[in-house]
């Protein structure tokens, strides 16, 4: 008669530990993915600008508010744009390409453990990356930084099957970072410099008169140089000033001084955003770099490539956390191995399999059919008053806005409405003066501008209360045909 199998061994099966971890992604990165709406900055300014890839028709430049933007690398917005097409505009949609591309990253970071560890230590690395914070995080943004970390672990998994397996993986590295330079520009030439830096402290230099590595270098070279180009020819001092010196050289440094601790602030974030694996992560780190791995090209390789942005991003001005999203795949596989080597025991291992398998089913079951939601309330003022912008903006109605910061308000409101406020004025008397004319104008103010308002001029009619956000608008309006948003677009 055949053994029914134990708790024990069905925790340590590798197929079921990939049921588990499948099972597992798909709710943390999509569990109600449409709802509570967007962030304003980065979310709808990235939506947006996919958006108007389909209203422009246009792939090559970038448009935000019907002019040309060269703030970003267009790949992610293509696939938002690929991404609305398939689903429809809408939350969802704008943050599905991050969400998809966050769960892919948990697979290459399986595959890379599988190969430089074992099928154990590939299942802890997959699910703490999954519980990494800021990683699922922004995975459920639509942002840039978790599809980076994608192309750059493709570009790391390449890599190592390149040199252990066949060197035409090299076409695939090379490919994977053309990607990444397209995804965040200069940031995706971060695994061209950590790969040299490998080869270099390897010995690998062999690799360096492989045609199968140039031909990598060459694909990268030819995709970043091709997006470049194109917008140089079409853009030409705009595109200098807004991308490369703006966007790129504003983030390296400026006039400010700053102390000398503030450099330290990525150390001080992992401490903070890295629990309940940052003590695993230092025990981890310490073994790796006084050499307790077999293998001297697996500590170089993590060593660089958890250190690499961390290190030269400290230099700079501009430090976030989500900088550091590239590296967090390799902190991910630092950490699994010491985990696995803390619980240095059969006893202790079994335990620590089996509370992870615990707590993501658990998790699993809570996530999926509770009421709660991983994605604070995002814009939810901006969402109430949307319908309404859209609707008599459509008609011809103008649109401005009271004591508001045009990218603040116009990133969420555009995105909602089709319509961005225009102008935006600091004082109650230039309203008075808009709303003194025959057209339709519609102003967006706040609540506590309200009295103000009154005082000033009487001849104003409410549109629509938020919580905080008021639509008033110079004449009285019949709303009964405004039709609001609901499910994906409006919660």
């Amino acid at each position: 008669m055949k053994k029914k199998p134990s708790f024990t061994d069905i925790v340590f099966n590798e197929k079921f530990q990939l049921f588990f971890l499948t099972l597992f992604g798909l709710t943390v990165f999509f569990a109600k993915l449409g709802l509570n709406g967007l962030a304003n900055y980065d979310d709808c300014f990235y939506a947006e600008e996919a958006k108007e890839i389909l209203k422009t028709g246009n792939w090559v430049i970038l448009h935000y508010n019907g002019g040309a933007a060269y703030h970003n690398a267009p790949l992610f917005m293509w696939l938002v744009a690929l991404s609305y097409k398939v689903f429809g505009i809408s939350v969802f949609a704008a943050k599905f390409p991050s969400a998809l591309m966050g769960f892919l990253t948990v697979c290459l970071v399986y595959c890379l453990g599988r190969i430089l560890f074992d099928a154990n230590q590939a299942f802890l690395a997959a699910f703490i990356l999954s519980t990494t914070y800021p990683f699922f995080k922004y995975a459920r943004h639509a942002m840039l930084d978790v599809t980076l970390a994608f192309f750059v672990t493709l570009a790391m998994l390449a890599l190592v099957l390149a040199l252990r397996k066949n060197s035409k993986f090299f076409w695939l590295w090379g490919l994977a970072i053309g990607l990444a330079i397209l995804t965040k520009s200069a940031f995706g030439v971060f695994p061209l410099i950590i790969t040299f830096l490998f080869l270099v402290l390897a010995g690998r230099w062999k690799t360096f008169i492989d045609k199968n590595f140039w031909g990598g270098v060459a694909t990268a070279v030819l995709m970043a140089g091709a997006w470049f180009m194109s917008q140089y020819l079409i853009g030409g001092q705009d595109f200098i000033n807004v991308h490369l010196k703006f966007i790129i050289m504003g983030k390296v440094s400026d006039d400010t001084p700053e102390a000398w601790y503030a450099h330290l602030g990525f150390i001080k974030d992992l401490f903070i955003f890295y629990w309940p694996w940052i003590p695993v992560a230092i025990y981890g780190s310490v073994r790796i770099i006084r050499g307790d791995l077999k293998d001297r090209e697996t500590t170089v390789l993590l060593v660089l490539w958890s250190l690499t942005v961390l290190v030269v991003m400290s230099c700079m001005k501009t430090r976030y956390i989500w900088y550091l999203m590239q590296s967090l795949p390799a902190l991910a596989l630092v950490s699994a191995n010491g985990l696995y080597h803390w619980a240095s025991i059969p006893s202790q291992r079994d335990k620590v399999f089996k509370g992870i398998f615990v707590l993501g089913l658990s998790a699993v079951v809570l996530l999926n059919f509770s009421p709660y939601a991983l994605d604070r309330d995002r814009e939810k003022d901006t969402r109430v008053i949307a319908p309404y912008v859209k609707y008599f903006g459509d008609s011809g109605a103008k649109v401005i806005a009271l004591r508001e910061e045009y990218y603040g308000l116009n990133n969420a409101l555009l995105f909602f409405s089709d319509h961005a406020a225009e102008p935006l004025y600091a004082n109650v008397a230039d309203i008075q003066k808009e709303f003194a004319v025959e057209q339709l104008v519609l102003c967006v103010a706040h609540r506590t501008d309200l009295d103000e308002i009154q005082k000033t001029f009487p001849d104003w009619y409410p549109v629509k209360y938020g919580d905080d956000l008021i639509l008033i608008a110079n004449q009285r309006l019949d709303t009964s045909n405004v039709k609001t948003w609901s499910g994906l677009w409006q919660n």
